[in-house]
């Protein structure tokens, strides 16, 4: 009873189901004939003309469907290469559906003939049934000429699809072997850009080591190495997109999304960016300024898109002012979105120099209007330049500043302190080389000093006094 009910829904599902080209085809072919020759063979088994009739009447229904299916399936037949990974993807996306529907199909016409050889045992071949009334059971076909009949046209299906699905298998592993070659020529073209990216940075590298390395003047140097290394990684990104762009046009709307992720991922970065184009357009200082930016300072010795890099200077010691900081030898390496957040002081901003103090004290017997013109004579001999390059630079780079009180040329100021005269020398020294100009200032002074008997400097002296004592030893008061 179970055989019969799975016989039932099988046959319900090759006859009412029209979704398989297959059966569609069964219902145009006509088996009419065919079931008449196996008639006249049953009867005739050894008549040869009937053997032939056959075979030819199942070559024509071989033909009718191929000729339907190919039919069916000419889209997918379609032998045509795709060019593009696009293409070969839609292609491979038809191909395996053409694949699993003959598969599918074969596999059903498969069982379709498993149940009429069943039949066939039961009932045609078993001698017991041959009275059994076919109203009692069910059964596919009602005669033996008619099993025969469908039998051959499962046969012949069955070859036929069998090669359609060798054929579409061969096309499907000739696009995986062509997107496999896609894939590959898409790495080696990836490589090729590599290379020459490769070969013109180390070109330029060289160009950079051998070329410009032999210009003398460091600021000249350093501009022409920066503006040419610029110009190559811009003609390198623009031909990236270039190429980028030629090969997938519909890349911007890809670009737009990936930027805006990236933009999110990598906020750092591009506060850094952010910080960097802040400086350029506001031009908050240069290479070889000195500026201070939170609690560091040093001298720029170069900015990037990404981070600025300062030569550090060490902080003074508590009761020292800020003039005698000095460079540390170190490095620092300071994020550009710093500049965002952080107080920027620019110490190079009016000029690359700055007022110095320095401070001596003569006694009060001391010829202390001589004093005074030698130190003004000896500051004037030694910074005298550079009062006149600063003045220049000030002029230049405050133009557009107000600055109502400007204060020129080197300057002796008096003050009377407790051992003596005090002799205040303010003077212009370049930004960090103040201690060697006092060095040599401070040498002179003394010499000149020295040779003056009417000039003496005062030091801090201290005087002991003895009270006299009376006989008892009481001191008198």
């Amino acid at each position: 009873m179970r055989r019969i009910w799975i016989t039932v829904g099988i046959l319900f599902l090759t006859t009412c189901v029209p979704a398989a080209h297959a059966q569609q085809t069964e219902n145009k072919i006509s088996i009419q004939r065919l079931q008449s020759l196996y008639q006249q063979a049953i009867k005739a088994p050894k008549d040869t003309y009937l053997q032939k009739l056959i075979t030819d009447e199942r070559t024509n229904i071989r033909k009718q469907i191929e000729t339907e299916l190919k039919s069916s399936l000419a889209p997918s037949l379609d032998s045509g290469q795709a060019d593009t990974p696009d293409e070969l993807t839609k292609a491979m996306d038809r191909q395996r559906n053409t694949v699993a529907a003959l598969t599918q199909n074969l596999g059903e016409q498969k069982a379709d003939l498993d149940l009429l050889a069943s039949e066939e045992d039961r009932f045609y071949k078993n001698p017991k049934a041959k009275n059994e009334d076919a109203t009692k059971t069910f059964r596919l076909t009602q005669s033996y000429p008619e099993l025969l009949a469908k039998r051959a046209l499962l046969e012949e299906r069955i070859t036929v699809l069998q090669s359609l699905l060798d054929l579409q298998q061969n096309r499907q592993n000739q696009l995986v072997n062509q997107q496999r070659l896609q894939q590959f020529g898409a790495i080696i073209g990836i490589g090729e850009y590599a290379i020459v990216i490769a070969l013109v940075l180390l070109l330029e590298r060289e160009i950079r080591r051998r070329l410009f390395i032999q210009i003398r003047d460091n600021d000249r140097r350093y501009r022409m190495t920066k503006t040419f290394t610029s110009i190559v990684y811009g003609i390198i990104i623009l031909w990236l997109l270039g190429v980028v762009y030629a090969k997938n046009p519909n890349i911007v709307a890809s670009l737009a999304i990936v930027g805006a992720g990236l933009a999110i991922a990598l906020q750092d970065v591009v506060k850094d960016m952010v910080g960097w184009l802040m400086i350029v357009q506001n031009g908050l200082f240069s290479r070889g300024h000195r500026i201070t930016v939170g609690s560091v300072t040093g001298e720029v010795t170069d900015y990037g898109l990404l981070r600025t890099t300062m030569l550090e200077i060490g902080m003074p010691r508590v009761g020292e002012s800020q003039q005698v900081l000095e460079r540390t030898g170190k490095i620092l390496s300071i994020p550009n979105a710093t500049f965002l957040t952080q107080p920027l002081t620019n110490h190079s901003t009016t000029s690359d120099f700055v007022r110095a103090e320095m401070r001596l004290t003569i006694t009060y017997e001391s010829d202390w209007r001589k004093a005074q013109a030698i130190c003004k004579r000896i500051l004037d001999e030694e910074t005298g330049e550079h009062v006149e390059t600063d003045q220049r630079q000030t002029r230049k780079r405050t133009h557009q500043y107000f600055i109502p009180h400007r204060t020129s040329g080197n300057q002796v100021f008096f003050d009377l302190v407790g051992d003596g005269i005090e002799l205040t020398l303010r003077f212009t020294v370049p930004i960090g080389d103040r201690r060697p100009v006092v060095s040599a200032v401070t040498d002179r002074i003394l010499e000149a000093f020295n040779a003056e008997r009417d000039i003496d400097l005062a030091y801090r002296t201290s005087r002991v006094v003895s009270l006299p004592q009376r006989g008892d030893g009481a001191v008198v008061s």
